[in-house]
Formats: C-alpha cells, structure tokens, sequence
C-alpha cells in the first residue's frame, strides 16, 4: 500500500507557496508559484490548480498517493461550504468561490478550506511552538495583523468563520481610520501598512524628505529598512507599534487564558526589537492571572506555518472521517 500523503496550499496576495506532508504532520516537499492575486478568481483558481498539479507529480515521485488537500485561503470561509464568505482585499473575485467543487471537479479527491491565520495558528499548533499545548493564541504581524486560536484541539471558528480578528479589536475609540472601515482598531495602529502610512504623515508635517524603494508613498519595507539603519521617526513610529501591538494582544488573553503565545509574521522577524517592546507592553498591562501560566514563543514554521497548517488540517479530517467520527 503507497503512503498517504496531504497537500497544503496557504494562498496570498502575490504567492501561492505548496507543500506535501505526511498523517504525522512532517513537510516532506514545498514550492511556491505566482498566485495572480490581482487577476482575478479565475486566474487564482488556475494558479491553485498548477500548484496542486506540481504536487501531485511530486507525489507520485515519492512513491505516495494523495488522499485530501488543505488549502489556507484569506477571508472568511463558511465551513459548512467551503465558500468564501464576503469580498478579499487583495484577491480579486475571491467572493462566493466554491473550492471544495473546484478541487474535487479537478482531482477527484475532497478539500479542507480554512482561512490563512487559522492554517497558521493550526500549523504552530500541530508541528511547531505550540505542540503539545492545551490552548493557544497565534498572532502574526505583517502588512495586517492575523490572529488564530486553538483550545482543546480545535480551531476557533466562531459562528461564520470570523473569530479571532485580533487586528480589528479595539484599540482607541474613535481611533485612527482602519482599512477595513473601522476607528481605532489594533491594526489602524500596528499594522505595517497603517505604520508606513503614519510613517509618511508625520515625515511631511515635520518637513522629512522620506526616499523610498519605487519613489512613490512609503511601503513597510522602506520603514523596515529605514529603522534599521537607525532613522529616528521610522524608529518613533515602529516602537508606537510595537506597544500597540502589545496592548492590543491582552483583550485576547484575558479572555482565552492561553497557556502559550506564539508570534510570527515579517516585521518581527526582520525587528527583534519589535517583538522585545512589544511583550514589554503586554506584560505590563496584563491581569497576573492571566500572565501566570502563559509562554510566549517566537513562531517556529516562519512563513509555511499556513502551508504545514493546511495539510495537517486536511491529513486530520481524513483520518477522522475514516475513524467515522466527525473532524473538530
């Protein structure tokens, strides 16, 4: 009998990165492709399609069969179709698609769709900082700010797929304009879209010529790349962040009681700083009780937590199916 073998599939904006794994969560092959983000639904579609194909033809390498595919999708996904519940800033089209039909249409075999933070919290919590946890909270800081939870081995959901949107808790009542047509949210403070565009504000009330990369408004790499190299209000603005970041974080743990917090994502990464303010913050502004017992870990599957996530989520609905009991 071949092996079984999963594929993860995390969807962005420009990439599509895929991956093989095994029913014991180990990543055995991974890639990435263009994802044609801005083309449009079809264009997506066809992007997943050559992804899922290439690793197909790497299975059949590896001597293994495909039982199901994960995929890591942004937006909310209603898990009772699979279907993308409202507009996706960055994926054109993206509304209403039904991906359980499309891959099992294309490949003959069944889909777990599941949006991109929950794969990646659900990734640190099968194979990385959060294996073994009883409950945990994932954060992953970036151009937004994700979030994902899992308590007593199951994902948080919510009602209609939309829980843990830790960027779009409330931070300051009547706050900052957020993207997403909210005041004062989390993300309007320590997102690194929102801070790159604080970033710029200030520079142009204070008489600051900003360089940038493509000579246009200052994008989160040029904010990065000038706190590294010491720019004092690239650096006033990046430190704001990071202790919104922190305080944002504690509504979540006061109400979860996670035993750990993972965080992830590009700016703390490239920042160490960032992160060292950030749970500086948090510490300070937390209930002891719910600081007692939490550990707070970096991220351990960097950027394919949502791809090792996504499988591991696919390998877990099989494996329950075939038990005949129902996947969390």
């Amino acid at each position: 009998m071949t092996e079984a073998l999963f594929i993860g599939l995390d969807l962005g904006g420009s990439e599509v990165k895929v991956g093989l794994g095994d029913g014991n969560g180990s990543l055995l092959w991974h890639s990435r492709l263009d994802s044609h983000g801005r083309d449009g639904g079809e264009a997506i579609l066809g992007a997943l399609e050559d992804a899922t194909t290439l690793a197909i033809a790497q299975a059949t390498e590896l001597g293994g069969t495909i039982r199901a595919l994960g995929l890591g999708t942004p937006g909310v996904v209603d898990h009772e179709t699979g279907r993308i519940r409202y507009p996706v800033a960055n994926l054109g089209g993206w509304c209403g698609t039904d991906l359980p039909g499309f891959f099992r249409d294309r490949f003959g075999f069944s889909a777990v769709i599941e949006n991109d933070a929950n794969a990646a919290a659900w990734g640190e919590y099968s194979a990385g900082a959060a294996r073994g946890a009883h409950s945990m909270v994932m954060t992953t800081v970036g151009t937004g700010i994700g979030g994902g939870a899992v308590i007593e081995g199951s994902l948080l959901r919510g009602a209609n797929g939309g829980a843990m949107e830790l960027g779009h808790t409330l931070y300051a009542a009547e706050g900052r304009q957020c993207h997403c047509g909210l005041r004062g949210c989390v993300e309007a403070y320590a997102g690194g879209r929102s801070m790159a565009e604080e970033w710029g504000r200030r520079a142009m009330g204070r008489g600051v010529v900003i360089e940038t990369r493509l000579g246009g408004d200052p994008e989160l790499s040029d904010l990065l790349k000038a706190g590294s190299a010491g720019d004092p209000l690239a650096n006033e603005v990046l430190d704001e962040g990071a202790r919104a970041l922190g305080r944002g974080l504690v509504s979540s743990l006061h109400l979860i009681n996670p035993e750990i917090l993972v965080l992830g994502g590009g700016i703390l990464e490239a920042r160490p700083r960032h992160k060292e303010i950030a749970i500086e913050t948090l510490k300070e502004s937390i209930l002891p009780k719910a600081l007692e017992r939490l550990t707070i870990s970096s991220a351990e599957c960097g950027n394919r937590a949502g791809m090792i996530g996504a499988f591991s989520l696919a390998a877990h609905s099989f494996g329950s199916q075939n038990k005949g009991v129902e996947p969390q």
